[in-house]
């Protein structure tokens, strides 16, 4: 699905994005990795766009908002 942009973590290292993505379906990108970069991206450079070491990675999946008693 390529680039979801920048974020920015606040001093205590913590982000939070809230992405809407135009055409993308959820089955598409379960199971695909995310990683975070410790610099912003040029949006030139490829692949990585010239954004510094990998920081952090995860895996997209779905969650239950069920409450389980």
């Amino acid at each position: 699905m390529g680039d979801m942009g920048n974020l920015k973590a606040n001093k205590d290292g913590v982000a939070k994005i809230h992405l809407k993505m135009k055409g993308v379906m959820l089955c598409a990108i379960l199971g695909r990795g995310v990683i975070v970069h410790g610099k912003m991206d040029d949006l030139k450079s490829q692949p990585a766009g010239n954004a510094g070491p990998r920081v952090a990675c995860g895996v997209i999946g779905a969650a239950s908002s069920e409450t389980k008693k």
